[in-house]
């Protein structure tokens, strides 16, 4: 059986938005690596990040925390966190947590990234 690889790095930015990818599983390893490249950018002064999400299998509670980090770290310096193509899991677990309106997510990268801000 092949254990999907897990990782985090950032991609290519799209104008204003710092584009980080997720894959496999975020789970506690994955959260404290992600928490650690989101504070990364917002020191260098980009507080506008897209999660890609399209290629999670799984996240679980120290995921979501994450996500609420990010919104608050985001926030709290002029910038926005996007999620990017979530699959059934992480959908449900946003409706499950009462995420879903507070997070902004779209179907892709592109069109998070040419969203008007709210």
């Amino acid at each position: 059986m092949l254990v999907p690889v897990s990782s985090v790095r950032r991609s290519e930015d799209r104008g204003i938005w710092a584009v980080v990818v997720l894959t496999g599983e975020v789970d506690r390893g994955l959260a404290s690596r992600l928490r650690e490249v989101m504070d990364a950018l917002i020191a260098e002064g980009q507080a506008q990040i897209v999660l890609n999400v399209e290629r999670v299998s799984f996240m679980d509670s120290a995921g979501i925390g994450t996500l609420v980090y990010g919104m608050q770290r985001t926030g709290a310096h002029g910038g926005r966190l996007r999620l990017a193509g979530p699959g059934d899991q992480v959908r449900g677990l946003l409706e499950m947590t009462g995420l879903a309106g507070a997070v902004e997510v779209f179907g892709d990268v592109p069109a998070a990234c040419r969203a008007p801000r709210h």
